[in-house]
């Protein structure tokens, strides 16, 4: 009969005993690895929402603002998006008969928004108020098979309004 190093029960068979610990103390120390990572994971979803709301600026594609601005500088970001086989053959199967492709839609409206985000952020952490002269490119990526991906590439410039 094993014994457990860890609880000191006994009673186990050697198959039993995996990692130097028993079924139960097994059990716990995965309940345990499992209530770190849970914590971990809510601290960075509390960190995205918090700085999400610090950086609720403008997104301007005009060049200018009414009154006057301070430029802080150029902010650029890049979100790349896979397109999943099943969009893949719904896209490929709308080029042959035409019509709009709602999937590539989607994916092009969540990279859209997700560069947004990530723009709003940027521009944030330079103490902008808001990002003016925004540019907003769309390419498609091929990797040589026959996985498509999608880039959404958005730029412009930061400022602090007054």
């Amino acid at each position: 009969m094993a014994k457990c190093p860890n609880c000191q029960k006994t009673g186990f068979g050697f198959l039993e005993i995996k990692d130097g610990k028993c079924p139960s103390c097994r059990l716990e120390a995965e309940r345990k690895e499992a209530a770190k990572t849970d914590d971990v994971r809510r601290a960075e979803t509390e960190a995205r929402v918090r700085t999400k709301a610090a950086a609720s600026g403008m997104i301007l594609t005009t060049e200018t603002t009414v009154g006057r601005v301070e430029r802080l500088g150029i902010v650029a970001t890049e979100v790349v998006l896979g397109m999943n086989i099943f969009r893949d053959v719904l896209a490929n199967v709308r080029d042959i008969f035409g019509g709009r492709s709602g999937a590539v839609q989607k994916t092009l409206d969540e990279a859209r928004e997700a560069a947004f985000d990530d723009l709003r952020i940027k521009a944030a952490e330079l103490g902008a108020d808001a990002v003016i002269a925004v540019d907003i490119d769309y390419h498609s990526i091929s990797t040589g098979s026959s996985v498509n991906m999608m880039m959404v590439a958005v730029s412009g410039t930061a400022v602090r309004l007054s």
